[in-house]
């Protein structure tokens, strides 16, 4: 298995065989915002791979604008990017939320290892919190029981 973000080339990127339980994620909407087009490539890749609506967003203002328009299941967001951060993206929608009702489900995603990114993540609302570099099949299946969805035997 390929470790998600050490070849950045989606077009490098497949998913061996496996005779592991993986994840059903057909027609789940995954908004993932990355100010990295490269890794927005990729984590689009991975997840289409696996039957997933995907949509992505370079910044916190994209993100808030297509959650609006195309009403994602979950969000996978990068904590670190320019101007607002993921923490700041979760804390709008979570305060919208409040307002209007509905729940996304989150998952942070970060190079960084600072011990306080995962509790800063948890008190601002995203549900997950993954390390850079990671293997897609972690962030598949935690996207998968963050949303409910069933883990198959691949024959």
């Amino acid at each position: 298995m390929q470790n998600t973000f050490r070849d950045s080339h989606p077009e490098n990127y497949q998913i061996p065989p496996s005779h592991s339980p993986f994840p059903v994620l057909d027609g789940l909407r995954v908004l993932v915002v990355d100010d990295d087009a490269n890794n927005l490539d990729l984590l689009e890749t991975i997840f289409e791979q696996y039957q997933a609506e995907v949509n992505t967003a370079g910044s916190v203002d994209e993100a808030i604008e297509v959650i609006q328009e195309w009403k994602p299941d979950v969000l996978i967001s990068d904590i670190n990017m320019p101007n607002k951060d993921g923490y700041s993206l979760i804390r709008s929608i979570r305060i919208k939320e409040a307002e209007v009702g509905g729940f996304l489900p989150a998952v942070a995603v970060t190079g960084c290892v600072l011990p306080e990114n995962r509790s800063l993540a948890f008190n601002s609302g995203f549900q997950m919190f993954i390390l850079k570099p990671f293997y897609s099949e972690e962030l598949v299946t935690v996207v998968a029981k963050l949303t409910g969805r069933t883990v198959e035997q691949k024959c």
